[in-house]
């Protein structure tokens, strides 16, 4: 794993959009794996400037996210897909066509699932994004006795219901479930680009980091995949700093 000090939230940002901006360059019809939330949001404003204002070419590009809150329809505004159509994929010109995100009010959501796994194993993913909740989960995969293979329905954990409720108007109606790309099938991906930012995260990434590999910690199965570049701010490595310095220097090598 190489890992990448950013000193702050906006030099994440920027560090996440050269590794994007550099893998359409080199493989324009490459496939992006998407995830949303607070740590690639900045990623995308800047893509989508770098985009707009420079010309950086999406139009090969396809995507592919990693999961879907159940019982939300695409067009429901705190969807996953209603997000990513808004502030990504419309705004860089990705046609809609090259685009897949689970459908959250699928009638048969196991079945959802298995569409989805099929997809995913049929289209490999050049380069993967992810983040690390506050439960240690990626994608929606949170801790469990196992790392879950395949994509599949996941109950969420308290802390990630309570990180992600202030996104909905009435947080009674924050999904307690969703449909997530299982671990196996997110470990296929050829490169994996990691993003995490905030000092609400430097707890879990201290465990990431300096923990055992385990699945009560889901992230820490990324440091057996052999191309994994994960960009940190200082905020988010603080616990790392003040406990395991030596840990961060050899990480830092």
């Amino acid at each position: 794993m190489r890992l990448i000090v950013a000193k702050d939230y906006t030099h994440l940002s920027r560090i996440a959009a050269d590794k994007v901006e550099n893998q359409v360059l080199l493989k324009p019809d490459s496939r992006i794996g998407t995830v949303t939330g607070a740590s690639p949001a900045g990623m995308y404003l800047e893509l989508v400037r770098r985009c707009q204002e420079e010309g950086l070419d999406f139009s090969e590009v396809s995507t592919v996210n990693t999961d879907e809150y159940a019982g939300l329809s695409g067009d429901h505004p705190q969807s996953y897909r209603y997000y990513l159509d808004h502030h990504f994929l419309e705004p860089c010109r990705i046609r809609r066509e090259r685009t897949e995100v689970p459908r959250g009010d699928a009638k048969d959501l196991e079945e959802e699932c298995r569409r989805y796994e099929t997809f995913y194993r049929k289209n490999p993913v050049d380069l993967q994004i992810l983040g690390i909740g506050h439960s240690g989960h990626i994608g929606f995969n949170e801790p469990e006795h196992y790392f879950p293979e395949e994509t599949h329905m996941v109950s969420l954990a308290p802390e990630t219901i309570a990180a992600n409720a202030e996104y909905f108007d009435d947080p009674e109606q924050m999904p307690a479930k969703a449909l997530t790309v299982g671990i196996g099938t997110l470990m296929q991906a050829k490169s994996i680009l990691l993003l995490v930012s905030g000092k609400s995260k430097a707890e879990i990434v201290y465990r990431f980091l300096c923990g055992n590999i385990t699945p009560e910690v889901p992230a820490t199965v990324l440091r057996l995949h052999q191309n994994v570049t994960a960009v940190l701010d200082e905020d988010a490595l603080s616990v790392v700093r003040q406990r395991a310095p030596e840990r961060l220097r050899q990480l830092l090598g």
